[in-house]
C-alpha cells in the first residue's frame, strides 16, 4: 500500500510541475524571432578528399589565406575542391574556428594538409 501512496504524490507533483511542451515552444519561438533578426550567414559548399564529400563552410573560412592556399593546390572544375583527408580537414575547421591567429607557418601547414 505505502507504493500507491509514493505514486499518488508523485503524480500530484508531476501536474504541478510546468509543461515541457509549453517551455519548448517559448523556447523555440524565442529562438526563431532572434534567428530572424540576426543577418545570414552565405554558405559555401566545398568538397573534401578523394571521396568529395561536401562541407558547408562560411565566407571567413573560404577567405582565409590557408584555406585559398589549399584550394590553389587542388585541381578543380569551377567547384570548391580541396584535396585533403577528411579528418585532416575537419582539424583544420577546427583550428580557423577556435585559433586562427596562431597557425604557424603556412608553407608547412599548407604541405601537412594536402594530400
Amino acid at each position: 500500500m505505502a507504493k500507491v501512496g509514493k505514486l499518488t504524490k508523485l503524480k500530484s507533483a508531476i501536474k504541478r510541475w510546468p509543461s515541457f511542451t509549453k517551455l519548448i515552444r517559448s523556447t523555440s519561438t524565442a529562438a526563431i524571432a532572434a534567428a530572424d533578426s540576426e543577418p545570414k550567414e552565405v554558405l559555401h559548399a566545398v568538397y573534401v578528399g578523394k571521396s568529395l564529400r561536401r562541407y558547408l563552410v562560411g565566407s571567413d573560412v573560404i577567405c582565409h589565406p590557408l584555406f585559398q592556399e589549399l584550394v590553389d593546390r587542388s585541381c578543380s572544375d569551377g567547384e570548391v575542391v580541396v584535396s585533403c583527408e577528411v579528418v585532416l580537414f575537419e582539424h583544420l575547421l577546427w583550428m580557423l574556428e577556435n585559433d586562427g591567429a596562431q597557425l604557424g607557418s603556412m608553407e608547412e601547414l599548407v604541405d601537412f594538409y594536402t594530400c
